[in-house]
């Protein structure tokens, strides 16, 4: 049976926020926030860190996650979308992947149930993203016929070429969720969006 893949994307340096929020959390740090969410929705996870990270590290070292670093120079979200997937294709045969979703690792509030309606109008064929009162956000599930173009990426735009490369593969779904596109950027973040999910 082909399978769906999650690639996390925990490379960034939270410039904003004014320490590791990777790390932040009354409860508990959160990217074990997001990834709680993700791995009840996947078999398969795949995380990009940081090239330099033994506190991230150290925190998720009994998950079973199948971590990458990314290149030690400065990189955007692009090259750290596209080091996911260079290492998701050298260590999985693409024809049983059917699709591969990107999630941001800073986003804890995505609902399971919004992963779950992604993943089944996902095909290897097709883009699928959900979209909330009329903003598109995470996770975006890619099929595996575009995982070649997202493993060229480089840069800070991440998958948006893609994506406008092709938009007759792009399949919206509206979700009741405003998790897909809330992020912890600040700590007052944490207040604003203090919600159970």
């Amino acid at each position: 049976m082909n399978s769906h893949i999650a690639l996390v994307l925990a490379a960034g340096f939270s410039t904003r926020y004014g320490a590791d929020k990777r790390l932040e959390g009354e409860h508990k740090p959160l990217l074990i926030q997001t990834l709680d969410h993700v791995c009840q929705q996947f078999t398969t996870v795949y995380l990009v860190h940081r090239n330099q990270d033994d506190s991230l590290l150290d925190v998720i070292k009994n998950r079973q996650i199948r971590l990458t670093p990314a290149p030690a120079d400065s990189i955007g979200l692009g090259t750290s979308l596209a080091t996911g997937v260079k290492e998701i294709l050298k260590t999985q045969t693409v024809e049983n992947i059917n699709s591969v979703s990107i999630f941001l690792a800073d986003m804890p509030y995505i609902n399971s149930a919004t992963i779950r309606m992604v993943l089944d109008a996902s095909t290897s064929h097709n883009i699928v993203r959900p979209v909330y009162k009329s903003d598109a956000g995470h996770p975006v599930c890619f099929g595996s016929d575009f995982l070649t173009q997202l493993s060229q990426l480089s840069g800070d735009m991440g998958a948006v070429k893609v994506i406008r490369t092709n938009a007759e593969k792009l399949h919206l779904i509206d979700v009741n969720d405003s998790g897909i596109i809330t992020d912890i950027d600040k700590p007052s973040d944490w207040i604003t969006n203090n919600v159970s999910r």
